[in-house]
């Protein structure tokens, strides 16, 4: 048995037609897949991941990592903390002077129910029961807070009223 060069050439030609194909077939598939990837993140991402706005749903709107939902609706301060818990989110919480300002300037004339609440006369806390240690000034004798438009009142939880709800801003880690 002598080796055939010239043989073996020709074995190896009839597996590189289908292979060749194969290789292209599977590229393509490769190919469009990577596109179909690329395309469905960038839908995901469209704007800039950074920007706060970028990741809220339609009708909220975005600030320093948060998103908010000014309702145009009235309810109790129950309702109102159920209807957030509807939505993902919470009765919006104030973190902060700037952040105050904000909701002031967003809202509007109506007053909104916002997280903070108490026992009568006790200590304020926040909608989840942890206490309020962020020095605002809540004025009233209610137990449940509210933002006006000079800050924050506080009256009976049954009084129906808008609200805001807030939540983090979703961010967009693989775009």
């Amino acid at each position: 048995m002598a080796f055939s060069f010239p043989g073996c050439l020709s074995r190896i030609k009839s597996w590189a037609r289908p292979f060749t194909i194969l290789s292209v077939v599977l590229s393509i598939v490769l190919i469009s897949l990577l596109i179909a990837w690329s395309v469905r993140k960038s839908e995901l991402c469209l704007a800039d991941p950074k920007s706060p706005e970028a990741s809220c749903p339609d009708g909220w709107v975005g600030y320093r990592g948060k998103c908010y939902y000014f309702s145009e609706t009235e309810g109790n301060w129950t309702y109102s903390q159920s209807q957030c818990s509807a939505l993902n989110a919470s009765l919006a919480g104030i973190d902060s002077e700037q952040e105050k300002v904000f909701m002031i300037r967003y809202k509007g004339l109506p007053d909104h129910w916002i997280s903070f609440w108490r026992e009568p006369y006790g200590i304020w806390k926040w909608a989840n029961g942890t206490d309020l240690n962020n020095g605002f000034e809540i004025r009233g004798g209610g137990e449940c807070a509210y933002l006006n438009e000079v800050g924050i009142g506080s009256s009976r939880c049954s009084t129906r009223r808008n609200w805001i709800c807030s939540r983090p801003s979703v961010n967009c880690h693989w775009c």
